[in-house]
């Protein structure tokens, strides 16, 4: 269906707003709203854009709500505490594939759970999984194997070896793995398994996403497990590949579309994203040379490496994968973190761990929160490190008392007490918002 160009109305939103939507190979699929954007932003010089991508397991819809319950606590904040005079902010949302799409269904595998759109969502995965796999693939075994209740053994074996190059894309060609890719994936699934089984009323759901109800498995400590959940496999490939896609989203198409915005308008750029959001919006910042800088960043609840802006990566001698985005920004980068966000500080860790994930080397594709537990800790779970950042514990709510320390251009702000940021999700509130506005001041 062709876009409507012009701005996309947010219920109960005053400030003017736009969404630009892209796809999963980061072309924009609706030009003409992207053209009516940047000629709107050069015939008003000076106007601020706030800039937003969404994270993971978010459809259209969920974007714009997301962009809508954070711009409720944006214009509570700026109504209370007035910006500068003349400031009139545009907001431009961004959407991109996040979530796998229902496909076609057909006859329900016979392991998976009783429900259509789950379903759907699996098939749309195992498409996926069928344009990246190799043609070798006994594609016959593979789908027994996901059929399985359970499986052990050298079942489990070769369903990792199946299963292994939609993970392997992911490792650089001749770097040293922290082990072979079949024991990289039955691992991956097994503390997967063991830490969903622990978390009681919290489970990684069918096709990746983060659920309420019980576990696959019953509970077991970590190593000790004799079977393994099979669907775990589908749900590491879907976390693997969705990060990627979030990469390429963001360095193939939204690093040209935020190009345009810097090199067509005066306007000052405030970037913000959400989980993957933040590897796209980050991967768009450092993909290419910008004409002129951004005036800040805000990360919440970032999916991405606690060494993304690292000076130097322990043990790998080399600086973060978006190091680089600390000069082509003017004020700071302000990250979230927060121990209660269940996926980045218990189970990001435990599955994404090839030698690309730590510190984001390749950009395409001491708090209450705790100490990272190893080098493929996640931001979102522990805020950031080696990058002479400043922590701020908890994050400041809204006209408490607060300075941004002087010089600092990496500021970790911890969500962790009294539940400020509750939850992976938990990102659209005031003391979110209030962030923001100290930054447009």
């Amino acid at each position: 269906m062709p876009s409507q160009p012009g701005p996309y109305p947010l219920p109960g939103i005053s400030m003017e707003s736009w969404v630009v939507r892209f796809d999963e190979s980061g072309r924009c699929v609706s030009p003409k709203t992207r053209s009516a954007l940047l000629a709107k932003l050069a015939a008003e010089p000076g106007r601020p854009v706030i800039f937003f991508s969404h994270g993971w397991n978010n459809d259209f819809s969920d974007a714009v709500d997301l962009y809508r319950r954070f711009l409720v606590n944006f214009e509570a904040a700026t109504a209370a505490n007035p910006l500068p005079a003349g400031t009139k902010p545009i907001f431009v949302g961004i959407t991109w594939p996040s979530i796998w799409l229902p496909s076609d269904s057909g006859p329900q595998l016979a392991a998976a759970p009783e429900d259509e759109s789950t379903y759907a969502r699996d098939e749309a995965l195992l498409a996926e999984l069928r344009r990246i796999l190799p043609s070798t693939t006994d594609w016959n075994r593979l789908y027994e194997l996901l059929e399985a209740d359970r499986v052990s053994g050298e079942d489990a074996k070769v369903l990792a070896r199946l299963i292994a190059p939609a993970l392997r894309a992911g490792f650089e060609e001749g770097a040293s793995e922290p082990a072979t890719t079949e024991e990289h994936v039955l691992r991956a699934m097994s503390r997967l398994q063991s830490a969903n089984a622990r978390r009681k009323g919290y489970y990684l759901g069918e096709s990746g996403t983060i659920s309420g109800g019980s576990p696959a498995a019953p509970a077991a400590p970590a190593g000790a497990l004799d079977f393994l959940d099979p669907r775990n496999a589908l749900r590491l490939a879907s976390l693997y590949m969705m990060k990627d896609r979030a990469g390429t989203v963001g360095a193939a198409g939204v690093s040209e579309f935020l190009r345009a915005m810097l090199s067509g308008s005066s306007s000052p750029v405030y970037a913000i994203g959400h989980s993957f959001g933040c590897k796209v919006m980050m991967s768009a910042v450092c993909a290419a040379p910008l004409d002129r800088k951004l005036k800040a960043i805000l990360l919440l609840q970032p999916a991405i490496s606690y060494l993304s802006f690292a000076a130097n990566i322990p043990g790998v001698g080399l600086p973060g994968g978006y190091r680089s985005g600390l000069d082509r920004v003017e004020g700071p980068i302000c990250v979230t973190y927060s121990g209660n966000d269940f996926p980045l500080h218990t189970i990001y860790h435990l599955a994404l761990m090839r030698e690309k994930d730590i510190g984001e080397l390749k950009v395409a594709g001491g708090t209450s929160a705790g100490e990272p537990p190893n080098i493929f800790a996640a931001l979102g779970g522990f805020g950031p490190r080696n990058s002479s950042e400043a922590l701020i514990d908890p994050i400041p709510q809204p006209n408490e008392s607060f300075a941004f320390p002087p010089g600092a251009r990496i500021i970790g702000l911890d969500g962790t007490r009294e539940k400020r940021i509750d939850s992976h999700g938990g990102v659209a509130t005031p003391a979110t918002a209030w962030m923001l506005h100290r930054l447009m001041n």
